[in-house]
């Protein structure tokens, strides 16, 4: 007991405490130790000397305490604790909304980084299956050389891919699939096959 009284008697507000917590755990001490003996008068000049010089300011903008009866100070110690609890949740309140608004921001970048992969992917399986409606070439319509208004096909594939473009058939930058899928009865000999396939894996690798 006698380390309970003590407890009491070198009451302290911690570092950072809120004021209502200051109380709430002076007042645990005492129900800890119930045959303190101390008057309420008392009770309430520990808790004052207790706590750090602004929690006093802000119990003395209620009157100053020490001048005021037991009673009339402990109400004056519960209107400040009221205050400050409320305080101290409201800060809470927007320290978790603030917590939770990182973490939602947070997973929307996950998901927006997910998206223009899969973009990606898709764009990728679209040129693969479907390609150039205009030339059949492995890349979109949109971006097929020629579009460029008064290019010949020759030009158009030289200036943008850098490579020639032979209107006699002999390179073309079509696709295997492409190939089977719109040549099925093509008669140009195997080697012409394999200059497309090369062709075409230059053209991917380039673009």
């Amino acid at each position: 007991m006698e380390k309970k009284i003590e407890q009491i008697n070198n009451f302290q507000q911690e570092l950072d405490e809120s004021l209502f917590r200051a109380w709430e755990r002076f007042k645990e001490l005492l129900m800890k130790c119930p045959q303190h003996y101390l008057t309420d008068t008392q009770e309430v000049i520990l808790f004052y000397n207790g706590i750090d010089v602004p929690t006093r300011q802000i119990l003395d903008s209620k009157g100053t305490i020490p001048t005021k009866t037991a009673t009339d100070t402990k109400i004056a110690i519960q209107e400040m604790v009221e205050y400050s609890k409320k305080l101290h949740n409201e800060t809470s309140s927007k320290a978790k909304s603030i917590e939770t608004f990182d973490g939602l921001a947070a997973i929307q970048t996950q998901l927006n980084n997910l998206i223009r992969e899969i973009k990606k992917v898709n764009e990728k399986v679209y040129t693969d299956q479907v390609g150039c409606e205009q030339c059949k070439g492995l890349h979109y319509t949109k971006d097929c050389p020629l579009k460029e208004e008064g290019s010949t096909l020759e030009e158009a594939y030289y200036t943008k891919f850098g490579i020639t473009y032979q209107l006699a058939g002999y390179y073309r930058a079509v696709g295997p699939r492409f190939y089977q899928r719109n040549n099925k009865n093509s008669s140009y000999p195997d080697r012409r096959q394999t200059l497309e396939e090369s062709l075409t894996k230059f053209m991917v690798e380039s673009a």
